[in-house]
């Protein structure tokens, strides 16, 4: 469980491994949108087993026309931070206190 502190509140991630997905945004990233699975994963191996079976149904995500991660919670403050757009509010692993 890690917890970061921002000025609306809290965030709370309580796995370690998170799958995100993509819009295709620019190269910079401006109106870049990542929506978070409703999961997140204890380890990467389950991370990855999922991951793939995402990209398999999934034919832009396959050829690399979408972008699809696993990232860390560290990462996904990285982007929170940043000039790309997350919500945390559909995955049931993190809490949000605002």
């Amino acid at each position: 469980m890690k917890t970061f502190h921002t000025e609306q509140g809290s965030i709370t991630f309580n796995k370690k491994y998170y799958i995100i997905q993509g819009n295709n945004g620019n190269h910079r990233g401006y109106n870049r949108e990542w929506k978070i699975s409703s999961e997140g994963y204890k380890t990467k191996k389950e991370a990855n087993e999922v991951y793939k079976e995402v990209a398999n149904n999934n034919g832009d995500i396959k050829h690399g026309l979408t972008p699809l991660c696993i990232v860390t919670a560290n990462e996904l403050m990285e982007i929170y931070e940043s000039e790309e757009r997350i919500s945390f509010l559909n995955c049931f692993d993190i809490e949000v206190n605002y």
